[in-house]
């Protein structure tokens, strides 16, 4: 029964080979996403469900219109079941999925130009595009080139494109949006192509020209992922900078309140100091309460002695932040050497540095609670250096650790920002990660 409702012919299982060729090509970008609850055993059901639907997809024909409706709709039941598994935005699930079936598309083809070269068989039986009269997987040599080609195409892909992207993206830009539209653009583009070379196929052309339009058609597809991602990291790079720019005006700010902060503190402190000599003159309190305010005001002294006020302020902010965790903030500072830069920048750079440091250290054991920061010359060059100990994992990404902060979108750009800056005055930015210790070393030309 099941036979005359569904033909057990090579069209039906190529639509169940197709469907697990798309899920990989779907898995390879999708699996960074944020998880639903319920992932682990909503997922099986998922991929049961898709398989299913493959199944019991009907087989008028084949022909062009029933190739296209075939892949699309494959497509379009496999970004619903996306929507169940992931919390992510939908427009990110979309452009994961393009990039998926474009994944796909290019194995299948280059797998399909290879067979027709090598493979032997029936000069007009219309290659792999003639779905009836296809003998699937004809031979070791059939099976040995699908292998390779998905196995080598899937894991390129993967290298080049899918490792490097971000856990989330916004598509709420203009940028964003224009690459989400091309990609879908270019995916319905392709699969109309693709079906029209489907149904052409069938006329008896030789298998030396159907190897050759699937070559032209894999490498067409290897240049529109290529225009769309180049397009995305485009658009990632815009998104950054202006987060950036974002914060940089938050950072200046913040500058301005602790720079009339600081100054009001070192004002009350020099007054306070006076009326503690004044009264301790008088006999009012006694030599050990004088002594113990005297010292509480050398704590916070002791971290404002550089010869750059603006270097000043920002220690003075990270000494009391650090105090209030118990880390031992050691520096040793040339501050005329960052006379170069604005202020502006001397306080998001150096702020940028103590506060990943901060982060990093105020949870371990007290004796890795230490910082160390220093300014200094070496030969011709201006040495930004500082390390501190560190926790767990580091895993890096652009050459920068990737922040473990849940809410990605607004974190991590702190070492962007740190990088960015460095760019800006000419130097350069190194990273070492070695025995549980973070260190970053920044070198910019001296300016006589």
């Amino acid at each position: 029964m099941i036979s005359q409702l569904y033909p057990i012919n090579s069209l039906f299982f190529y639509r169940l080979i197709f469907m697990a060729e798309l899920l990989l090509g779907e898995t390879i970008f999708v699996y960074k996403l944020q998880r639903k609850d319920g992932f682990a055993y909503k997922a099986p059901l998922s991929i049961l469900s898709c398989f299913l639907f493959a199944f019991i997809f009907p087989i008028p024909t084949s022909n062009a219109f029933y190739s296209m409706m075939m892949f699309f709709l494959f497509f379009a039941y496999t970004f619903f079941m996306a929507l169940l598994l992931f919390k992510s935005d939908w427009k990110m699930i979309l452009f994961c999925l393009i990039c998926g079936y474009t994944t796909e598309h290019i194995a299948y083809e280059l797998y399909s130009a290879f067979q027709n070269f090598f493979v032997a068989g029936d000069e007009n039986m219309g290659g792999m595009y003639d779905y009836n009269t296809l003998k699937l997987f004809n031979g070791p040599l059939d099976v040995t080139i699908y292998i390779v080609c998905f196995v080598n195409v899937y894991w390129l892909i993967y290298i080049a494109f899918a490792r490097r992207m971000e856990k989330e993206y916004s598509f709420k830009n203009s940028d964003g949006f224009k690459v989400l539209i091309i990609g879908f653009l270019f995916i319905i583009i392709d699969i109309v192509a693709n079906s029209a070379i489907s149904y052409y196929s069938n006329i008896h052309f030789e298998r030396i020209y159907l190897g050759t339009i699937a070559l032209i058609n894999a490498l067409a597809c290897i240049l529109g992922m290529l225009f769309i991602f180049e397009m995305y990291y485009r658009s990632n790079l815009r998104r950054e900078f202006d987060i950036i720019q974002e914060l940089r005006k938050e950072e200046k700010k913040q500058y301005m309140v602790s720079k009339e902060t600081i100054d009001m503190i070192n004002i009350k402190c020099h007054d306070f100091r006076h009326q503690i000599r004044e009264l301790g003159k008088k006999e009012k309190i006694n030599d050990e309460a004088i002594n113990e305010v005297n010292k509480l005001i050398r704590i916070y002294d002791s971290s404002i002695k550089t010869s750059n006020n603006t270097l000043n302020v920002i220690l003075s902010e990270k000494s009391l932040t650090c105090s209030k965790y118990g880390i031992n903030f050691s520096c040793i500072a040339n501050g005329d050497l960052i006379n170069f830069m604005s202020e502006e920048d001397i306080y998001s750079l150096f702020g940028n540095i103590v506060d990943n440091a901060i982060e990093a250290v105020k949870n371990l054991d007290k004796d890795e609670r230490i910082i160390n920061l220093k300014i200094k010359s070496v030969g011709n060059m201006v040495s930004i250096s500082e390390s501190n100990y560190y926790e767990g994992q580091i895993e890096m990404q652009d050459g920068l650790p990737k922040s473990k902060n849940a809410d990605y979108l607004h974190h991590g750009y702190g070492l962007k920002s740190i990088r960015m800056l460095a760019n800006k005055y000419h130097g350069t930015m190194d990273i070492e990660i070695k025995n549980s210790k973070f260190a970053i070393t920044l070198l910019f030309i001296m300016k006589k």
